[in-house]
């Protein structure tokens, strides 16, 4: 399958990205923008790719099949609405947008001008996530007890002086970085809870962390995360009959499963970028059906995280 992306940004997740969508069979990057030209054409160097002084002139070019948002969280709304508005099919980095209200605006603009837009979360085009979800709707593990899903990481630590982190204008904290994921995981697993309490320590305008609990009635699952606290990242699913244990779920290669017969380790070291844009790019050229991360799951995702910041008392400027 031939495919044509553009990028807007080069920094490091793009960076990442590119590494394994160039190994996708004739997957190509073929137009570039980057608010720093100067890192623009080092990264267009590197993939033979054309550097424009606009992003609507590199989204516009007749070459580009889709387009690929790899910016800071608060560009990202104008940013895919200028792909929409262009006719060009987007994938956009997470968080999607600052908050839900943004969202509908995009959703509604994809229906008009019949373009679609995807949100990258990497994580829900790994098969790991799947059997997880398998495992859940088997009943392997029986009714459900309780969920702890967690990502912390010391972004505070060691990017303090940097601003975007620490910036509501930028829309920093630790919910827009890290928390999409285990909000995000929770959500995929079990759908939107009847109810959600939250807590969080604030600095400069931002969450430091933030802490939910998310209640579905006949169990509670433990939504959290932090930039400044030491590497942590699991999710564990309790049921009556056994438990599930998922490792650095946001990126995992690996899930467990324990029962009462026994332990099942499911492994996929595929390479997941990669995989994420394969199949991306067969939903933009209408040849796999648009099932994994849908608009409306995005939605609700950040309509789940409007209310967490509602609650804990952190305000963006799209709000």
């Amino acid at each position: 399958m031939s495919f044509n992306w553009c990028f807007i940004g080069t920094g490091a997740i793009a960076k990442k990205v590119a590494k394994e969508l160039v190994t996708n069979p004739g997957h190509q990057i073929v137009s570039v923008f980057n608010r720093t030209k100067k890192k623009a054409e080092k990264f267009a160097k590197k993939y033979n790719s054309t550097v424009y002084e606009s992003a609507l002139d590199a989204i516009i070019d007749p070459r580009v099949d889709g387009v690929y948002i790899a910016t800071t969280n608060e560009t990202h709304f104008s940013f895919c609405k200028l792909c929409l508005e262009n006719h060009k099919p987007v994938l956009c980095e997470k968080p999607i947008t600052g908050n839900a209200r943004e969202l509908e605006q995009l959703i509604q603009l994809s229906k008009e001008n019949n373009t679609m837009l995807k949100e990258a979360m990497w994580t829900w085009y790994n098969p790991v996530a799947h059997k997880v979800k398998q495992w859940i709707q088997e009943d392997r593990i029986g009714k459900i007890q309780f969920v702890d899903c967690i990502f912390n990481m010391p972004i505070f630590g060691y990017n303090k002086a940097k601003g975007r982190y620490i910036n509501p204008s930028r829309y920093g904290g630790a919910l827009l970085d890290l928390g999409v994921y285990p909000v995000r995981y929770v959500y995929e697993l079990f759908g939107k809870p009847k109810s959600i309490q939250s807590t969080g320590k604030l600095y400069n305008g931002i969450d430091l962390y933030n802490d939910s609990i998310f209640d579905y009635g006949d169990f509670k699952a433990n939504v959290s995360s932090q930039i400044n606290a030491l590497v942590g990242e699991h999710c564990y699913i309790v049921g009556e009959k056994g438990k599930i244990k998922v490792p650095l779920f946001h990126m995992t290669s690996k899930a467990v499963l324990k029962t009462r017969e026994g332990k099942e380790v499911f492994k996929d070291k595929k390479k997941k970028f990669a995989r994420q844009f394969r199949v991306v790019a067969e939903i933009f050229k209408g040849e796999k059906p648009n099932e994994l991360v849908s608009l409306e799951s995005s939605l609700d995702v950040m309509e789940i995280m409007d209310e967490i910041r509602k609650q804990i008392g952190v305000v963006f400027p799209c709000d």
